[in-house]
């Protein structure tokens, strides 16, 4: 075992073999050295030992959890009854293994951490062929953390749409969707059929329209911006700006309270959460907390 004390956080590094576990405050991003998985970039301008990209994934996961946790106010996954957790444990894998995918979320809490058997984690997936200076990977399966630690609603138009918003907050967006037509839109049953059907692209398709239209600006705090940097010295967030951080996190909270009416049209709560989670009855309950956020102008 080895402790390097670097500028801006512990690092720890346990190695094995082929493989290792990269600390940084509860961040572990566990990877292998060599082989097919290995991050493709090797690049390592610290001269640590530690490719920059495994560094960069967990300065990315621990800026956008103080970003939605500490100024956002949204539910801490760590705390959740769902998780009970301490830490977060990120696996570095194979494109061979993701497939199509840059990432994969975890559902269920680790009981026993990679890192340590004694500690719970929440966890994710991400390909070794990520940089997270050119891909928010990370931002996006942390923000499905959020999502599975509030609430057990798990529509494509909801889990993926208001994941891709989250990634805004380590992108720069030039030019956000107009939201002049949300006030109709939200009324038309046509409009909310189309949603319905889609996922990723409800980001712009509907998040967006939505927090342009209710004037949800948001700003992140210079000294984040600051705080938080990569191995080269660049910025994880790329502007200050974000919409909708206030409207996703209230629709959030209000799904919550929808659950179990949910769960009556499918069966007993218990048989909801386990198979009834992405069940196409569940959308009229998720716009309806859309609507009602929406009606109160937060």
């Amino acid at each position: 075992m080895r402790i390097l004390f670097m500028a801006v956080a512990f690092v720890l590094m346990m190695s094995t073999t082929h493989a290792a576990i990269y600390q940084q405050g509860i961040v572990y991003v566990i990877y292998d050295e060599a082989g097919d998985a290995a991050p493709v970039d090797k690049t390592d301008l610290n001269v640590n030992g530690v490719p920059d990209v495994v560094e960069d994934i967990a300065t990315q996961v621990n800026a956008a959890r103080e970003l939605f946790k500490d100024v956002f106010k949204f539910p801490d996954p760590l705390e959740s009854e769902r998780f009970n957790a301490t830490s977060i444990e990120v696996d570095i894998k194979s494109k061979a293994v993701m497939g199509k995918y840059n990432g994969i979320s975890g559902k269920k809490v680790r009981q026993h951490s990679k890192h340590n058997p004694n500690e719970r984690a929440i966890h994710f997936r991400v390909a070794n062929t990520v940089n997270p200076r050119k891909n928010s990977t990370p931002t996006h399966e942390y923000f499905h953390e959020i999502q599975y630690g509030a609430t057990y609603f798990m529509n494509d138009w909801f889990k993926e749409g208001t994941a891709r918003w989250a990634q805004d907050a380590v992108q720069n967006i030039k030019e956000y969707p107009d939201g002049k037509n949300i006030p109709s839109q939200l009324e038309d049953d046509t409009f909310a059929e189309q949603v319905y059907q889609g996922s990723y692209d409800m980001a712009k398709g509907f998040w967006y329209p939505l927090a342009l239209n209710m004037n949800d600006k948001a700003t992140i705090p210079d000294s984040l911006i600051e705080k938080y940097r990569y191995v080269d010295g660049s910025p994880v967030f790329r502007d200050n700006i974000i919409y909708g951080a206030n409207v996703v996190r209230e629709v959030i909270q209000v799904m919550k309270t929808k659950e179990e009416l949910a769960a009556a049209e499918y069966g007993t709560l218990n048989e909801w959460r386990n198979k009834g989670r992405r069940d196409e009855r569940n959308n009229k309950f998720i716009m309806a907390s859309v609507r009602e956020v929406y009606h109160g102008k937060l």
